[in-house]
């Protein structure tokens, strides 16, 4: 077995020489002129760079230089170093970043019944202000963010990005959800406009409910499938007539395929009323149809959401607009409610194609020396009577003259409620076509309805 000790011994001899040989070469060579011009060199260029370099003493000084002149020479007398290729260094690779959880993300355990009621409470949301709820929110919170210094237009608008992407996510991952919102908004909006509501709000509210309660005469023509066609196409001018307008104030051009739509929600509000007498209801089938047709026609993604806001928006108008037209009409003279319900009865005579006879009323006896004299006759001869206002009834002689010829009388009886349902349906029509901004589904562009060119 070899003694380490001994090894260990000699090489420390070794070390030692090595050194002592070095030292004898700095010392014999320190006094040379050219080591101490070195020295000197060092030492300015440590004071100028205040480098930390031993040079307390002049001993050290000249050692020093002696000793980087030495080196200097062993090196200009060894071959030339191969320039070798630096290593890379070594690079640890970085542990896999985990993507952080996000609400969005739907393989995170998050609780489905609460995000489901979080985007059904959006929806809602959404069909209650008919689309402007994102608005009032980003412009509330870019409010808050000037208080911070920030920029309100800048905050206005993060805020709308955020909620349009949170409105695309709703609409992926709770889509039944996000209709049951809209649908129960949309329902909101309506009983909040409803002609019942506001009668009980406003002043005289007991008078408009039991005015909604007054039924006709019994004896009132109903409506033939010539005034329902009529109607129902007046209906559907008009929802064109509705997109016409707003494109005029907005300035801008829509193509045919939304005045084909708003035609067909005009048409259909129509002829809803004409079926159900519910101008709300009518209204808001209305909006959502136009809504629809619109994007089917224009060969865009169908809009759930857009429609029911549609719907809302339509429904609350009507909703609005019929108890004050009703209401106002009610408070006619009872002269001005004579001619209103003429007007209206020579129109029906124009639907139902028999136009009313040219000249003053007619006039038609009933024995003794008496006449009736009803609102004027058709071109077939048929004698027409209008009356309008819950109130209104026959005269003694209109009544024996419709005894004794049934068939040759005609009684068109209106109320305050259908010119406010007319006025109504006119109103749902023209803004069913106002521009709303809303987010489309998923997979869909983002579009603003009402502003397609």
């Amino acid at each position: 077995m070899p003694n380490r000790s001994s090894h260990s011994r000699s090489d420390t001899r070794d070390d030692i020489a090595d050194w002592m040989r070095q030292r004898g070469e700095a010392v014999a060579a320190r006094m040379t002129p050219q080591a101490r011009a070195m020295a000197h060199e060092l030492f300015r260029v440590a004071i100028r760079t205040g480098a930390a370099i031993p040079l307390a003493t002049p001993m050290a000084v000249a050692l020093a230089g002696a000793q980087t002149l030495m080196r200097d020479r062993r090196q200009a007398s060894s071959p030339a170093a191969r320039p070798q290729k630096a290593a890379a260094p070594l690079r640890r690779a970085a542990p896999p970043q985990r993507k952080p959880a996000t609400a969005t993300d739907p393989r995170q355990p998050a609780e489905p019944l609460v995000s489901s009621l979080a985007a059904g409470a959006r929806g809602a949301s959404d069909a209650f202000t008919f689309g402007l709820g994102d608005h009032l929110g980003a412009g509330l919170s870019a409010a808050g963010g000037m208080i911070q210094g920030r920029d309100f237009v800048s905050g206005y608008q993060d805020g709308m990005a955020t909620a349009r992407a949170q409105d695309a996510e709703d609409w992926r991952l709770h889509p039944y959800a996000r209709v049951a919102g809209g649908v129960a908004g949309t329902g909101a909006s309506l009983l909040v406009a409803s002609p019942l509501a506001l009668g009980r709000a406003a002043a005289g509210g007991a008078r408009m409910a039991a005015l909604a309660d007054v039924t006709r005469l019994k004896a009132t023509a109903g409506l033939v499938g010539q005034e329902v066609a009529g109607l129902t196409g007046l209906g559907a001018l008009n929802g064109a007539a509705g997109q016409a307008v707003t494109d005029h104030v907005l300035g801008r051009t829509s193509p045919l395929s939304d005045y084909a739509g708003a035609a067909l929600g005009g048409g259909t509000t129509t002829a809803a009323l004409l079926a159900t007498r519910r101008p709300q209801a009518s209204a808001a089938l209305g909006g959502a149809t136009t809504s629809l047709a619109q994007d089917l026609f224009g060969g865009r993604p169908l809009s759930v959401d857009e429609a029911l806001q549609s719907a809302a928006l339509s429904g609350a108008t009507s909703g609005l607009v019929s108890p004050v037209v009703a209401r106002r009409v009610n408070r006619l003279r009872p002269s001005e409610k004579g001619k209103l319900g003429e007007r209206l009865s020579e129109g029906r005579s124009q639907l139902r194609g028999d136009a009313p006879r040219e000249g003053g009323k007619p006039r038609v006896p009933v024995g003794g020396g008496r006449v009736a004299i009803p609102d004027h006759q058709t071109q077939s001869g048929l004698y027409v009577e209008a009356k309008f206002g819950p109130s209104a009834d026959l005269s003694k002689n209109q009544k024996k003259a419709f005894s004794m010829d049934p068939d040759g009388f005609r009684l068109d009886h209106f109320l305050p409620q259908d010119v406010g349902a007319a006025a109504a349906t006119m109103a749902s029509n023209y803004v069913m076509t106002a521009p709303r901004p809303v987010v489309k589904k998923e997979g869909s562009a983002t579009k603003t309805k009402g502003k397609r060119n």
